[in-house]
């Protein structure tokens, strides 16, 4: 796949065990896996975040494995789905940092830039979001910026 910003074309990504059966050292049921991360998500986790403690803490596998669905298909269904998706909360505290940045470093064109495509970069997954009805219609980047 290639870059966006750039003519290069990257490097392909690892794969995630693509099987169907349940893996037998896994000694967790499909309930207490849900109360698990919904119980981390009101702590105020993300679902990366929470993906990453239940791999670390109690050796799990991915969300699709032992539930049958993906985290965020999991949270969204107990009422828990984020109003931002994560990814772009993610653009969007970047594009912070670099602002910040800016007011101490005006000369640095190369953060200049960087900041330009970030907000290329939140503006096209914006416009996506409000196509699939992930963000509602009203819904303005002006309120977190």
């Amino acid at each position: 796949m290639a870059r966006m910003h750039s003519g290069k074309k990257g490097k392909s990504g690892s794969h995630n065990d693509y099987r169907s059966d349940d893996h037998e050292w896994v000694s967790i049921s499909q309930d207490e896996y849900r109360q698990v991360a919904t119980s981390l998500r009101k702590e105020g986790m993300s679902a990366s975040m929470i993906g990453i403690r239940l791999r670390d803490q109690f050796g799990l596998p991915g969300s699709k494995v032992i539930a049958g669905k993906k985290l965020t298909v999991l949270l969204e269904e107990n009422g828990m789905k984020p109003e931002i998706p994560e990814d772009l909360v993610a653009l969007i505290a970047k594009y912070q940092r670099t602002t910040k940045h800016l007011e101490l470093n005006h000369g640095d064109s190369a953060a200049i830039r960087g900041r330009n495509l970030i907000m290329a970069k939140i503006l096209r997954l914006v416009r996506y979001y409000k196509k699939n009805n992930y963000l509602s219609p009203e819904w303005s980047l002006s309120k977190v910026l």
